[in-house]
């Protein structure tokens, strides 16, 4: 895809796609949104419905595929890797790996209806620029594009812990990076092991982590492991035990006795119930 664009370090192009569309990026970031038409996202093994609306991520590391029920438009933004890991705004803290995490799900991002509103604004504002090339129009696109930027930002941050804010410690923030990262390797997920990754002392780590985070270590790891399982259940086809082989459970009974314990039900009652209450 990338290919048949001129490089520019920051571009965004219309695609129209009937049957698949395959975004193979090596030295981009992408943010996909669908204009119109619909079908299925295929990631990391994992099949999402998409339709109009539907916004993603992709990240250099990462293929995606789009097989198409009709016709499908998209607007697509992309960055060179260089110009997000060099990015001019410092108050978004190590934005490349703020991205690159964002692929622990399917890469769509869910914004606040806030956030849902400014997105279409900019959105369509781009889309217009794009047909009409009006004098100024890359000029134009490239603030609506930086604009986005701080909205996927924002609703990636959301996902840190309830004290995580522009002002958190570095050393924290290496910390959530590095549980994010490993979130499918338990045994990485120890105190003893993040402290000897991160060149930590262990002594204090527990309460440094709430006083900087607001919550306890291993809730912020349950809590967030437990949301990537949900995501699972509402967006993908997988299994309960391909989803216990992926967050490193030891079989469907292990996961289930965590979900239980976490939600109060198993996890195939809460996808039937996500089911009816669609």
């Amino acid at each position: 895809m990338i290919n048949n664009v001129k490089y520019r370090p920051i571009e965004a192009y219309l695609l129209s796609a009937e049957n698949s569309f395959k975004d193979v990026s090596v030295n981009f970031f992408n943010f996909i949104y669908v204009i119109s038409g619909s079908g299925d996202h295929y990631y990391n093994g994992n099949a999402y419905a998409f339709k109009a609306g539907y916004f993603m991520v992709s990240t250099p590391d990462k293929g995606h595929q789009f097989k198409m029920t009709e016709r499908v438009e998209f607007l697509i933004m992309q960055f060179h890797i260089n110009t997000i890991i060099h990015y001019p705004w410092k108050s978004i803290k190590d934005l490349d790996r703020l991205l690159f995490n964002s692929s622990q799900t399917s890469g769509k991002i869910n914004f606040s209806e806030n956030d849902s509103q400014l997105v279409v604004f900019f959105v369509n504002e781009l889309i217009s620029n794009l047909k009409d090339k009006s004098l100024y129009y890359r000029e134009l696109n490239m603030s609506y594009i930086d604009s986005l930027i701080f909205i996927v930002a924002r609703s990636l941050s959301n996902m840190k812990p309830a004290g995580f804010s522009e002002n958190t410690e570095n050393k924290i923030e290496d910390v959530l990076n590095y549980i994010e990262e490993n979130i499918h390797y338990p045994k990485k997920l120890t105190i003893q092991q993040i402290c000897s990754s991160l060149q930590i002392t262990p002594n204090y780590f527990s309460t440094y982590f709430k006083k900087n985070c607001g919550i306890n270590f291993q809730k912020y790891i349950n809590d967030y492991r437990l949301r990537l399982i949900e995501h699972r259940l509402k967006y993908s086809d997988k299994r309960v035990g391909e989803i216990a082989e992926e967050f490193g459970f030891v079989d469907e009974s292990h996961i289930n006795k965590f979900f239980k314990k976490q939600r109060g039900m198993n996890m195939s009652s809460f996808k039937m119930l996500l089911f009816k209450n669609k």
